[in-house]
């Protein structure tokens, strides 16, 4: 199968089209037909070894967390699907050892959803990652319909989807400089990671997607009553299932930069790289 990959480390031009052996699902997986993917920053990231997986590098290595396409065949005791099921899926990349920047991916089938006809695969690839997360930080904050809630950067793309899905779960949506807020959720980190959490009432909820700019003290105590969640991405049905039904009912439309053939990741790449720059970059696999 034609796959993009990365043999070392480095910039944006590390990558190249390769052949790869196809895989083969195994029990409880679903080997998609990959029609687009996209690239997110954690890509970038783990592109320029600036995130490292805890186990040691696997080479070659195929990126990319985020897909949609087609079921082309279902492993032993798979499940909730049948060959030519349109769908999106996650691969929690380099953990998980799968990337979704190859023509194929077998992944675990509780990491795969349907997607309706109306959806595009390119819609659908740009929604994973980053709905899921934004998601997940609204469930970490586990406050009841009506609160209020500041994101301090709803125009990035995780706060972008953070803005868009805060009124399909009945929550009011602030502006980010607001004060006395229900719940805040930091996609920024450093100083701005701080304004958010000293937005909050006391008693409220605070939650980060950049973790390391959660240190104890300071603004950040445990005086004022919020205990600040780290947001895990749980990477399976419980995010996915819910993003999949507003895309169908057109609740839910996700900024996509650019749409760019899977032979020019590399470009991809260098505009994720450009200071600034936040939006979604879909990657055309049949392009």
């Amino acid at each position: 199968m034609k796959a993009a990959i990365i043999e070392t480390f480095g910039g944006a031009d590390v990558f190249r089209i390769a052949d790869l052996q196809r895989p083969e699902p195994k029990s409880g997986e679903v080997l998609i037909r990959v029609h687009a993917s996209s690239a997110n920053p954690v890509d970038a990231g783990v592109r320029s070894g600036k995130f490292l997986p805890d186990d040691p590098a696997h080479f070659p290595m195929v990126l990319g967390w985020d897909a949609a396409g087609t079921v082309e065949a279902l492993g032993p005791d798979t499940e909730g699907f049948a060959p030519g099921d349109r769908v999106m899926a996650m691969s929690p990349q380099p953990g998980s050892l799968v990337g979704t920047h190859a023509e194929f991916a077998a992944l675990a089938a509780s990491q795969v959803v349907r997607i309706a006809h109306a959806v595009s695969f390119s819609t659908a690839a740009a929604v994973p990652l980053i709905g899921s997360t934004a998601l997940a930080a609204f469930l970490a904050l586990d406050l009841p319909p009506g609160a209020r809630v500041l994101v301090n950067n709803p125009n990035g793309a995780v706060g972008a989807m953070a803005a868009a899905i805060a009124p399909l779960l009945g929550f009011e949506l602030t502006a980010p400089d607001a004060r006395d807020v229900d719940g805040a959720i930091d996609v920024r980190g450093r100083e701005h990671a701080q304004r958010a959490f000293a937005a909050v009432t006391d008693g409220g909820a605070y939650a980060t997607i950049v973790p390391e700019w959660w240190k104890p003290g300071g603004v950040f105590t445990a005086a004022r009553g919020i205990t600040p969640v780290t947001v895990q991405n749980p990477a399976d049905q419980e995010v996915l299932v819910p993003l999949a039904g507003w895309l169908a009912q057109g609740a839910l439309a996700p900024e996509i930069e650019d749409i760019l053939p899977l032979d020019q990741i590399a470009e991809a790449h260098h505009r994720l790289d450009t200071p600034g720059l936040t939006g979604k970059f879909v990657l055309d696999h049949a392009c």
